[in-house]
């Protein structure tokens, strides 16, 4: 572990070691778990701002669309995006 100096403000000093208290642990602990909580929730979303986008559309009324998304576009007529940009022969 890296150890690190956090100024808090009274109010959240005084927070903190309350709930601290409470769970009997640490407030070192309680900041570690509230960066972690942070990190997950903010990296993940910046990282690939596509992931948010995962599930938007609703069901797709199709339990194997996940496996099976390029037999479903190319029966509906669309191309996948490999087909026309090549990647599918590079790989041959």
């Amino acid at each position: 572990m890296t150890r690190i100096q956090v100024l808090l403000s009274d109010t959240q000093n005084e927070k903190l070691g309350y709930l601290a208290n409470k769970l009997k642990t640490n407030k070192s602990r309680l900041i570690r778990e509230a960066v972690d909580l942070l990190l997950t929730a903010k990296v993940t979303k910046e990282s690939d701002p596509l992931l948010n986008l995962i599930g938007q559309a609703g069901a797709a009324g199709r339990s194997d669309l996940s496996r099976k998304h390029d037999e479903f576009l190319l029966k509906e007529g669309h191309s996948p995006f490999w087909i026309n940009t090549g990647i599918i022969h590079s790989a041959l």
